[in-house]
Protein backbone atom coordinates (compact mmCIF):
# COMPACT_ATOMS: atom_id res chain seq x y z
CA UNK A 1 0.00 0.00 0.00
CA UNK A 2 1.28 3.24 -0.76
CA UNK A 3 1.07 5.73 2.20
CA UNK A 4 -0.29 9.03 0.56
CA UNK A 5 -0.20 10.90 3.66
CA UNK A 6 3.54 10.47 3.55
CA UNK A 7 3.29 11.82 -0.16
CA UNK A 8 1.22 15.00 0.02
CA UNK A 9 3.92 16.57 -2.41
CA UNK A 10 4.07 14.20 -5.00
CA UNK A 11 -0.18 13.86 -5.00
CA UNK A 12 0.13 17.02 -5.26
CA UNK A 13 2.31 16.89 -8.15
CA UNK A 14 0.56 14.26 -9.82
CA UNK A 15 -2.51 16.69 -9.23
CA UNK A 16 -0.99 19.70 -10.82
CA UNK A 17 0.07 17.67 -14.05
CA UNK A 18 -3.47 16.34 -14.29
CA UNK A 19 -4.68 19.59 -14.16
CA UNK A 20 -2.34 21.33 -16.80
CA UNK A 21 -2.90 18.12 -19.05
CA UNK A 22 -6.76 18.86 -19.51
CA UNK A 23 -5.93 22.79 -19.06
CA UNK A 24 -3.50 21.81 -22.26
CA UNK A 25 -6.24 20.34 -24.13
CA UNK A 26 -9.13 23.25 -23.02
CA UNK A 27 -7.19 25.99 -24.69
CA UNK A 28 -5.90 23.81 -27.52
CA UNK A 29 -2.25 23.93 -26.46
CA UNK A 30 -0.17 23.02 -29.59
CA UNK A 31 3.37 22.34 -27.98
CA UNK A 32 5.11 20.41 -30.83
CA UNK A 33 4.17 22.81 -33.99
CA UNK A 34 2.14 20.78 -35.99
CA UNK A 35 -0.72 18.82 -34.13
CA UNK A 36 -3.59 21.13 -35.35
CA UNK A 37 -2.59 20.63 -39.19
CA UNK A 38 -1.96 16.81 -39.22
CA UNK A 39 -5.53 16.62 -37.72
CA UNK A 40 -6.86 19.11 -40.28
CA UNK A 41 -5.42 18.25 -43.19
CA UNK A 42 -5.06 14.64 -42.83
CA UNK A 43 -6.58 12.37 -39.81
CA UNK A 44 -9.66 13.69 -39.63
CA UNK A 45 -10.63 13.68 -42.96
CA UNK A 46 -9.56 9.95 -43.45
CA UNK A 47 -11.21 9.07 -39.99
CA UNK A 48 -14.21 10.52 -40.95
CA UNK A 49 -14.33 8.75 -44.59
CA UNK A 50 -13.09 5.58 -42.61
CA UNK A 51 -16.59 5.90 -40.87
CA UNK A 52 -18.40 6.34 -44.55
CA UNK A 53 -16.83 3.99 -46.30
CA UNK A 54 -13.91 2.00 -44.76
CA UNK A 55 -12.86 -0.17 -47.64
CA UNK A 56 -12.93 2.24 -50.33
CA UNK A 57 -10.78 5.09 -47.93
CA UNK A 58 -8.61 1.98 -47.59
CA UNK A 59 -8.09 1.21 -51.05
CA UNK A 60 -7.39 5.63 -52.07
CA UNK A 61 -5.60 6.02 -48.49
CA UNK A 62 -2.27 7.34 -50.13
CA UNK A 63 -4.27 9.76 -51.89
CA UNK A 64 -5.08 11.34 -48.28
CA UNK A 65 -1.08 11.91 -48.32
CA UNK A 66 -1.06 10.72 -44.42
CA UNK A 67 2.92 9.28 -43.95
CA UNK A 68 1.94 6.51 -41.21
CA UNK A 69 -0.05 2.94 -41.97
CA UNK A 70 -3.91 2.96 -41.50
CA UNK A 71 -3.96 1.18 -38.24
CA UNK A 72 -4.52 4.28 -36.10
CA UNK A 73 -6.78 5.81 -38.27
CA UNK A 74 -8.68 2.24 -38.71
CA UNK A 75 -8.69 1.78 -34.34
CA UNK A 76 -10.52 5.75 -34.12
CA UNK A 77 -12.95 4.82 -36.97
CA UNK A 78 -14.30 1.82 -34.96
CA UNK A 79 -13.60 2.59 -31.20
CA UNK A 80 -13.93 6.53 -31.22
CA UNK A 81 -18.36 8.12 -31.52
CA UNK A 82 -17.08 11.21 -32.29
CA UNK A 83 -18.58 13.05 -35.37
CA UNK A 84 -17.01 16.77 -34.45
CA UNK A 85 -13.04 16.95 -34.28
CA UNK A 86 -13.36 18.41 -30.83
CA UNK A 87 -15.09 15.44 -29.30
CA UNK A 88 -12.56 13.58 -31.52
CA UNK A 89 -9.59 15.15 -29.86
CA UNK A 90 -11.30 14.76 -26.44
CA UNK A 91 -11.93 11.33 -26.28
CA UNK A 92 -8.22 10.84 -27.64
CA UNK A 93 -6.83 13.00 -25.02
CA UNK A 94 -8.63 10.67 -22.20
CA UNK A 95 -7.82 7.51 -24.04
CA UNK A 96 -3.93 8.23 -23.72
CA UNK A 97 -4.23 8.14 -20.81
CA UNK A 98 -4.58 4.56 -20.84
CA UNK A 99 -0.34 4.51 -21.28
CA UNK A 100 0.44 6.07 -18.38
CA UNK A 101 -1.37 3.14 -16.55
CA UNK A 102 0.19 0.87 -18.75
CA UNK A 103 3.69 2.19 -18.13
CA UNK A 104 3.14 2.26 -14.24
CA UNK A 105 1.96 -2.15 -14.66
CA UNK A 106 4.82 -2.87 -16.21
CA UNK A 107 7.06 -0.37 -14.10
CA UNK A 108 5.67 -2.26 -11.07
CA UNK A 109 6.50 -5.65 -12.92
CA UNK A 110 10.17 -4.62 -12.96
CA UNK A 111 10.31 -4.48 -9.22
CA UNK A 112 12.66 -2.05 -9.18
CA UNK A 113 13.84 -1.02 -6.14
CA UNK A 114 12.80 2.17 -5.27
CA UNK A 115 13.60 4.07 -1.99
CA UNK A 116 9.82 5.20 -2.05
CA UNK A 117 7.42 3.12 -3.64
CA UNK A 118 5.48 5.94 -4.75
CA UNK A 119 7.45 6.57 -7.23
CA UNK A 120 5.74 3.63 -9.36
CA UNK A 121 2.77 6.23 -9.47
CA UNK A 122 4.79 9.34 -9.89
CA UNK A 123 7.58 8.20 -12.84
CA UNK A 124 4.58 7.52 -15.90
CA UNK A 125 3.28 11.22 -15.23
CA UNK A 126 6.20 12.49 -16.34
CA UNK A 127 4.37 11.42 -19.82
CA UNK A 128 1.96 14.57 -19.28
CA UNK A 129 5.02 16.94 -19.33
CA UNK A 130 6.12 16.09 -22.69
CA UNK A 131 5.16 18.57 -25.77
CA UNK A 132 4.93 15.55 -27.87
CA UNK A 133 2.90 13.15 -25.86
CA UNK A 134 0.24 16.45 -24.74
CA UNK A 135 -0.16 17.56 -28.12
CA UNK A 136 -0.46 14.01 -29.85
CA UNK A 137 -3.36 13.61 -26.69
CA UNK A 138 -4.86 17.00 -27.94
CA UNK A 139 -4.94 16.60 -31.46
CA UNK A 140 -5.71 12.90 -31.40
CA UNK A 141 -2.40 11.86 -33.22
CA UNK A 142 -1.10 8.46 -34.12
CA UNK A 143 2.31 8.73 -32.04
CA UNK A 144 0.71 7.57 -28.56
CA UNK A 145 -1.05 5.27 -29.92
CA UNK A 146 2.17 2.91 -30.35
CA UNK A 147 3.19 3.37 -26.92
CA UNK A 148 0.13 1.18 -25.73
CA UNK A 149 2.43 -2.16 -27.70
CA UNK A 150 5.66 -0.44 -27.42
CA UNK A 151 5.82 -0.51 -23.43
CA UNK A 152 4.73 -4.21 -23.23
CA UNK A 153 7.45 -5.03 -26.21
CA UNK A 154 10.06 -3.42 -24.29
CA UNK A 155 9.55 -5.59 -21.09
CA UNK A 156 9.62 -8.61 -22.86
CA UNK A 157 12.64 -7.75 -24.82
CA UNK A 158 14.45 -7.35 -21.76
CA UNK A 159 13.55 -10.66 -20.64
CA UNK A 160 14.55 -11.69 -23.80
CA UNK A 161 18.12 -10.20 -23.54
CA UNK A 162 18.54 -11.87 -20.01
CA UNK A 163 17.40 -15.37 -21.46
CA UNK A 164 14.37 -15.05 -19.02
CA UNK A 165 11.51 -15.31 -22.07
CA UNK A 166 9.15 -18.11 -22.08
CA UNK A 167 8.05 -19.71 -25.52
CA UNK A 168 4.52 -18.11 -25.17
CA UNK A 169 6.07 -14.68 -23.96
CA UNK A 170 8.19 -14.59 -26.93
CA UNK A 171 5.26 -15.31 -28.71
CA UNK A 172 3.37 -12.27 -27.39
CA UNK A 173 6.81 -9.99 -28.23
CA UNK A 174 6.33 -11.05 -31.50
CA UNK A 175 2.76 -9.91 -32.02
CA UNK A 176 3.51 -6.47 -29.46
CA UNK A 177 5.84 -5.93 -31.93
CA UNK A 178 3.71 -6.10 -34.80
CA UNK A 179 1.28 -3.99 -33.88
CA UNK A 180 3.83 -1.26 -33.00
CA UNK A 181 5.25 -1.61 -36.68
CA UNK A 182 1.63 -1.36 -37.80
CA UNK A 183 1.03 1.72 -35.52
CA UNK A 184 4.23 3.45 -35.86
CA UNK A 185 6.39 2.24 -38.54
CA UNK A 186 9.70 4.24 -37.19
CA UNK A 187 10.17 1.00 -34.32
CA UNK A 188 10.85 -1.48 -37.20
CA UNK A 189 14.70 -1.68 -35.40
CA UNK A 190 12.20 -3.58 -32.61
CA UNK A 191 11.41 -6.52 -34.98
CA UNK A 192 15.21 -6.61 -36.10
CA UNK A 193 16.97 -6.43 -33.02
CA UNK A 194 13.94 -9.16 -31.85
CA UNK A 195 15.11 -11.19 -34.39
CA UNK A 196 19.11 -10.40 -33.66
CA UNK A 197 19.12 -11.27 -29.84
CA UNK A 198 17.57 -14.79 -30.76
CA UNK A 199 20.20 -15.24 -33.05
CA UNK A 200 23.11 -14.03 -30.63
CA UNK A 201 21.15 -16.10 -27.73
CA UNK A 202 21.52 -19.28 -30.19
CA UNK A 203 18.02 -20.63 -29.99
CA UNK A 204 16.92 -22.05 -33.29
CA UNK A 205 13.81 -23.35 -32.85
CA UNK A 206 12.26 -19.71 -31.40
CA UNK A 207 14.29 -17.92 -34.19
CA UNK A 208 12.43 -20.03 -37.05
CA UNK A 209 9.08 -19.95 -34.63
CA UNK A 210 9.65 -16.04 -34.59
CA UNK A 211 10.38 -15.00 -38.15
CA UNK A 212 7.21 -17.52 -39.79
CA UNK A 213 4.77 -15.45 -36.75
CA UNK A 214 6.23 -12.10 -38.26
CA UNK A 215 5.80 -13.21 -41.71
CA UNK A 216 2.10 -14.41 -40.99
CA UNK A 217 0.92 -11.05 -39.16
CA UNK A 218 2.49 -9.18 -42.00
CA UNK A 219 0.12 -10.56 -44.71
CA UNK A 220 -2.44 -7.98 -44.11
CA UNK A 221 0.29 -5.09 -44.20
CA UNK A 222 1.25 -6.55 -47.51
CA UNK A 223 -1.97 -6.93 -48.98
CA UNK A 224 -3.13 -3.35 -48.46
CA UNK A 225 0.21 -2.24 -50.03
CA UNK A 226 -0.66 -4.46 -53.05
CA UNK A 227 -3.91 -3.14 -53.47
CA UNK A 228 -2.04 0.36 -53.26
CA UNK A 229 0.14 -1.04 -56.17
CA UNK A 230 3.13 -0.18 -53.96
CA UNK A 231 5.17 -2.94 -55.20
CA UNK A 232 5.02 -1.22 -58.49
CA UNK A 233 5.41 2.15 -57.35
CA UNK A 234 7.52 2.32 -54.15
CA UNK A 235 6.02 6.04 -53.62
CA UNK A 236 2.60 4.65 -52.80
CA UNK A 237 4.33 3.29 -49.55
CA UNK A 238 4.43 6.38 -47.62
CA UNK A 239 4.33 9.98 -48.51
CA UNK A 240 7.84 9.96 -46.82
CA UNK A 241 9.38 7.73 -49.44
CA UNK A 242 11.08 10.44 -51.62
CA UNK A 243 12.88 11.69 -48.20
CA UNK A 244 14.26 8.25 -47.62
CA UNK A 245 17.93 7.77 -48.91
CA UNK A 246 20.97 5.13 -47.48
CA UNK A 247 22.87 8.78 -47.91
CA UNK A 248 20.70 10.27 -44.93
CA UNK A 249 22.35 7.26 -42.44
CA UNK A 250 25.64 9.11 -42.40
CA UNK A 251 24.37 12.43 -42.76
CA UNK A 252 22.06 12.70 -39.64
CA UNK A 253 24.73 10.47 -37.70
CA UNK A 254 25.63 14.01 -35.70
CA UNK A 255 21.69 14.57 -35.31
CA UNK A 256 20.60 11.64 -34.10
CA UNK A 257 23.94 11.66 -31.44
CA UNK A 258 23.03 15.00 -29.88
CA UNK A 259 19.04 13.79 -29.34
CA UNK A 260 20.56 10.71 -27.64
CA UNK A 261 23.34 13.54 -25.86
CA UNK A 262 20.03 15.60 -24.68
CA UNK A 263 18.34 12.93 -22.98
CA UNK A 264 21.24 11.64 -21.64
CA UNK A 265 21.50 15.40 -19.58
CA UNK A 266 19.47 13.96 -16.48
CA UNK A 267 21.86 10.56 -15.86
CA UNK A 268 25.24 12.81 -16.55
CA UNK A 269 24.17 15.26 -13.99
CA UNK A 270 23.59 12.56 -11.56
CA UNK A 271 26.81 10.46 -11.88
CA UNK A 272 28.74 13.47 -13.59
CA UNK A 273 32.18 12.31 -11.36
CA UNK A 274 31.41 8.52 -12.27
CA UNK A 275 30.75 9.69 -16.13
CA UNK A 276 33.82 12.14 -15.79
CA UNK A 277 36.24 9.23 -14.77
CA UNK A 278 34.95 7.23 -17.39
CA UNK A 279 35.28 9.75 -19.98
CA UNK A 280 38.77 10.62 -19.45
CA UNK A 281 40.19 7.30 -18.99
CA UNK A 282 42.93 6.60 -21.22
CA UNK A 283 40.66 4.30 -23.55
CA UNK A 284 37.58 6.32 -23.99
CA UNK A 285 39.61 9.59 -23.87
CA UNK A 286 41.42 8.17 -27.34
CA UNK A 287 39.20 6.79 -28.92
CA UNK A 288 36.81 10.36 -28.71
CA UNK A 289 40.04 11.75 -29.86
CA UNK A 290 40.46 9.44 -32.66
CA UNK A 291 36.60 10.10 -33.80
CA UNK A 292 36.52 13.85 -33.61
CA UNK A 293 39.29 13.70 -36.23
CA UNK A 294 37.48 11.95 -38.07
CA UNK A 295 33.99 13.65 -37.97
CA UNK A 296 35.62 16.73 -38.15
CA UNK A 297 37.05 15.92 -41.92
CA UNK A 298 33.54 14.16 -42.71
CA UNK A 299 30.94 16.71 -41.43
CA UNK A 300 33.05 20.51 -41.29
CA UNK A 301 30.66 21.89 -43.90
CA UNK A 302 27.54 20.14 -42.18
CA UNK A 303 24.86 22.47 -42.73
CA UNK A 304 21.48 21.01 -41.19
CA UNK A 305 17.63 22.86 -42.67
CA UNK A 306 15.65 24.53 -39.93
CA UNK A 307 12.98 21.82 -40.32
CA UNK A 308 13.71 19.02 -37.70
CA UNK A 309 16.92 18.25 -35.60
CA UNK A 310 15.75 18.79 -31.91
CA UNK A 311 17.26 21.43 -29.27
CA UNK A 312 20.65 21.31 -30.02
CA UNK A 313 20.34 21.39 -33.57
CA UNK A 314 18.17 24.30 -32.89
CA UNK A 315 20.44 25.77 -30.55
CA UNK A 316 23.27 25.92 -33.17
CA UNK A 317 21.24 26.91 -35.87
CA UNK A 318 20.15 30.37 -33.18
CA UNK A 319 23.39 30.98 -31.28
CA UNK A 320 26.16 29.70 -33.54
CA UNK A 321 25.23 30.77 -36.36
CA UNK A 322 24.64 26.80 -37.81
CA UNK A 323 28.43 26.15 -37.12
CA UNK A 324 28.47 22.47 -36.91
CA UNK A 325 31.23 22.40 -34.41
CA UNK A 326 28.86 21.89 -31.50
CA UNK A 327 27.33 18.86 -32.87
CA UNK A 328 30.41 16.87 -33.88
CA UNK A 329 32.10 17.81 -30.55
CA UNK A 330 29.03 15.76 -28.57
CA UNK A 331 28.20 13.07 -31.30
CA UNK A 332 32.07 12.01 -30.94
CA UNK A 333 31.72 12.30 -27.00
CA UNK A 334 28.97 10.33 -27.02
CA UNK A 335 30.51 7.76 -29.61
CA UNK A 336 33.79 7.25 -27.28
CA UNK A 337 31.48 6.76 -24.55
CA UNK A 338 28.89 4.51 -25.32
CA UNK A 339 32.34 2.48 -26.92
CA UNK A 340 33.97 2.63 -23.93
CA UNK A 341 30.77 1.24 -21.37
CA UNK A 342 30.51 -2.01 -24.07
CA UNK A 343 31.16 -5.22 -22.23
CA UNK A 344 30.35 -8.63 -22.85
CA UNK A 345 27.66 -8.67 -19.99
CA UNK A 346 25.66 -5.39 -21.36
CA UNK A 347 26.48 -5.59 -25.24
CA UNK A 348 23.08 -7.06 -26.00
CA UNK A 349 21.41 -3.77 -24.81
CA UNK A 350 23.36 -1.40 -26.87
CA UNK A 351 22.98 -3.44 -29.82
CA UNK A 352 19.83 -1.73 -30.22
CA UNK A 353 21.76 1.92 -30.62
CA UNK A 354 23.09 1.04 -34.21
CA UNK A 355 19.73 -0.02 -35.41
CA UNK A 356 17.91 3.41 -34.16
CA UNK A 357 20.82 5.10 -36.16
CA UNK A 358 20.25 3.08 -39.12
CA UNK A 359 16.59 3.09 -38.81
CA UNK A 360 16.15 7.07 -38.04
CA UNK A 361 18.59 8.19 -40.02
CA UNK A 362 17.40 6.31 -43.53
CA UNK A 363 14.86 9.79 -43.49
CA UNK A 364 15.85 12.84 -44.08
CA UNK A 365 14.48 14.72 -41.18
CA UNK A 366 14.95 13.76 -37.79
CA UNK A 367 12.50 14.82 -35.52
CA UNK A 368 12.63 15.19 -31.40
CA UNK A 369 9.19 13.31 -30.89
CA UNK A 370 10.55 10.14 -31.83
CA UNK A 371 13.20 10.40 -28.73
CA UNK A 372 10.21 11.99 -26.26
CA UNK A 373 8.74 10.59 -24.34
CA UNK A 374 10.38 7.37 -26.11
CA UNK A 375 13.67 7.13 -24.19
CA UNK A 376 11.68 7.01 -20.68
CA UNK A 377 10.50 3.81 -21.44
CA UNK A 378 13.91 2.94 -22.55
CA UNK A 379 15.44 3.87 -19.42
CA UNK A 380 12.59 2.16 -16.78
CA UNK A 381 11.38 -0.67 -19.03
CA UNK A 382 13.71 -1.62 -21.48
CA UNK A 383 17.12 -1.54 -19.51
CA UNK A 384 17.36 -4.15 -17.04
CA UNK A 385 16.75 -3.85 -13.34
CA UNK A 386 21.40 -3.77 -12.49
CA UNK A 387 21.57 -1.21 -15.09
CA UNK A 388 18.54 1.22 -13.72
CA UNK A 389 20.02 0.85 -10.17
CA UNK A 390 23.52 1.34 -11.30
CA UNK A 391 22.74 4.52 -13.48
CA UNK A 392 21.02 5.82 -9.97
CA UNK A 393 17.97 6.00 -12.11
CA UNK A 394 16.01 4.73 -8.96
CA UNK A 395 17.47 7.96 -7.10
CA UNK A 396 15.53 10.26 -5.73
CA UNK A 397 17.49 13.10 -7.10
CA UNK A 398 17.57 11.71 -10.48
CA UNK A 399 13.72 11.60 -10.53
CA UNK A 400 13.29 15.11 -9.37
CA UNK A 401 15.41 15.92 -11.93
CA UNK A 402 13.45 14.45 -14.95
CA UNK A 403 10.53 16.61 -13.58
CA UNK A 404 11.89 19.78 -13.99
CA UNK A 405 13.84 18.48 -17.46
CA UNK A 406 10.19 17.75 -18.69
CA UNK A 407 8.94 21.02 -17.04
CA UNK A 408 11.76 23.39 -19.07
CA UNK A 409 11.40 21.35 -22.52
CA UNK A 410 7.46 21.84 -22.17
CA UNK A 411 7.69 25.29 -21.45
CA UNK A 412 10.38 25.91 -24.30
CA UNK A 413 8.01 24.42 -26.28
CA UNK A 414 4.81 26.51 -25.31
CA UNK A 415 7.56 29.67 -25.66
CA UNK A 416 8.87 28.57 -29.17
CA UNK A 417 5.14 27.49 -30.73
CA UNK A 418 2.93 29.98 -29.56
CA UNK A 419 5.32 33.35 -28.65
CA UNK A 420 7.93 33.36 -31.36
CA UNK A 421 6.24 31.23 -33.65
CA UNK A 422 3.22 32.63 -32.97
CA UNK A 423 0.50 29.73 -33.47
CA UNK A 424 -2.71 30.41 -32.13
CA UNK A 425 -4.38 29.13 -28.67
CA UNK A 426 -7.81 27.86 -28.63
CA UNK A 427 -7.36 27.07 -32.74
CA UNK A 428 -10.29 25.97 -34.45
CA UNK A 429 -11.51 24.10 -37.71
Amino acid sequence: MFKFKKNKLSCLLVIFILLSYFLGFYVREISNGAGHYDLELYIWIIVSDLKQDFFATIKNYPSYGEATFPFFHSFQSFINPATQNILYSLNNTIFNLLVIFIFYKFLKLKKIKFENEFFLILIPFLLLLSPWFRSSSFWGMTENFAFIFLIPSLYFLNLLIKKEITFYENLFLTILISLTLYARQQYLFLAVFHILVLLLNNDKKEFIFTIIIYSILSIPGFFVLFTWGAFDDLSQTTTQSGNLDLNNILLNIPKISSLFFFYSIPLILVNFSKFLKIFFSKKCFTVFIIILIIKIIFFHDLNYSTKSGGYIVKFSQFFLNNDPKLLILISSAFYAFIISVINLNNYKYFLILPLIYLNFGFVYSVYQEWFDPFYLFIYYIFLSEAHISNLKLNDRSLIKILFFWEFIILITALIYYHKIKNIPLFYVF
